[in-house]
């Protein structure tokens, strides 16, 4: 294109070609080129060797755990237990300020998420 031309003398030059020249007749093998192509490419693996990796590590880890549970002495495991009860009563304890603190968190978190966006807009 002419780049001495006015972008409105460029678009009526091309409107001008659009309605004056002929249409071409679609090719017959339109519909099986496209097919070809699309057939031709690979499907993408669904499992990956990361996938793998990830896999045998968790299933290492929570077999190591099972086996360690399995030999601990009754005495680790009473403590355990223990401990676990204590957790547990210290969350129901301090759940009267962990509740709203953490659905605080969650708003201000949103709100820090999704305001800049929306200012941004305006």
């Amino acid at each position: 294109m002419d780049n001495r031309l006015t972008p409105e003398q460029q678009d009526a030059l091309i409107e001008d070609a659009l309605n004056s020249y002929p249409l071409a007749p679609m090719p017959r093998s339109i519909t099986a080129d496209v097919m070809a192509r699309i057939q031709a490419d690979e499907r993408p693996a669904l499992v990956t060797w990361n996938d793998f990796a990830i896999a045998l590590v968790i299933a290492l880890t929570v077999g190591a755990l099972f086996v360690a549970f399995q030999n601990l002495p009754p005495i680790a495991l009473a403590k355990l237990r223990m401990q676990w009860i204590l957790l547990y009563h210290g969350f129901i304890l301090n759940a009267r300020w962990l509740v709203p603190s953490i659905f605080f968190g969650a708003a201000a978190l949103s709100a820090g998420l999704s305001i800049p966006p929306l200012l941004k807009n305006m």
